[in-house]
């Protein structure tokens, strides 16, 4: 893909062969309702993210597999103690399996901790809390239900891809409701992981690495944009939560 990023801005840098895709921003207090902490510095982007991305002539296999592809990159630093990291959002459930569709991730540089929390609505009730650590070349798939927040512990910038239902919008309500996920990453402090008391009686933390799963044989090796666009016939569980591959399963 033409795409580049400035290190020092973390601004994406399209190229002119892409579509015109829209880009989004989130800004530090976009986050007020989710930090761990009350956060008084002066207000900056955090992240940028992309809505779908595709080369000439690409538009309409897209379309027709109802799949976007767009990059999302992170700002390095931390605030009131914890690391920079996105509001988090389940995937509302849709028909007819009534499960919310999953989502894959690559990252293309950096590391990411990607939390997420099983539930179903109304998100009373969490199943299932996995951190999974994934590392640039390494990519891994967020089953259905889970709800998902991405996180930048590194001292430079987080980038990675994601590929996901088209149309698709986000509930981030649950999440603000409880002042962010079951547990918040720390980057000073007496323990690096603490669970946000909101969700009630304290919940396992399952710690998994993207470079041990095999969740689908040809997302194992460097995954770039044409590997996607090329597997897109074996990637119907995004619309069909329910033809969601056991062997996928964290």
């Amino acid at each position: 893909m033409p795409v580049a990023f400035d290190t020092n801005t973390c601004e994406l840098i399209l190229g002119n062969e892409l579509n015109t895709p829209t880009y989004c921003i989130r800004k530090l207090h976009d986050l007020d309702d989710v930090w761990a902490n009350p956060i008084k510095d002066e207000d900056r982007i955090i992240y940028r993210y992309t809505s779908g991305l595709y080369l000439p002539g690409d538009g309409q296999i897209w379309a027709v597999a109802n799949v976007v592809y767009g990059i999302v990159i992170f700002s390095p630093g931390t605030f009131g103690g914890e690391y920079v990291k996105s509001s988090g959002q389940y995937h509302p459930p849709v028909p007819p399996s009534n499960m919310a569709p999953p989502e894959i991730y690559s990252v293309l540089s950096g590391v990411g901790h990607f939390l997420l929390q099983k539930s179903r609505p109304p998100y009373n009730e969490i199943e299932d809390v996995v951190l999974v650590e994934v590392r640039a070349g390494e990519t891994f798939v967020v089953p259905p239900d889970y709800g998902h927040l991405q996180i930048n512990p590194s001292p430079e910038p987080l980038v990675f891809s994601y590929v996901v239902m088209d149309g698709l919008k986000g509930c981030y309500e649950p999440f603000k409701l409880r002042r962010g996920a079951a547990y918040y990453e720390m980057a000073a402090g007496d323990s690096r992981y603490i669970f946000n008391a909101r969700y009630g009686a304290p919940l396992p933390l399952r710690m998994l690495r993207a470079a041990d799963l095999a969740q689908l044989p040809f997302l194992s090796g460097k995954v770039t944009y044409q590997v996607v666009r090329d597997h897109l016939s074996e990637l119907v569980f995004l619309n069909d939560p329910a033809q969601f591959p056991s062997s996928a399963v964290l």
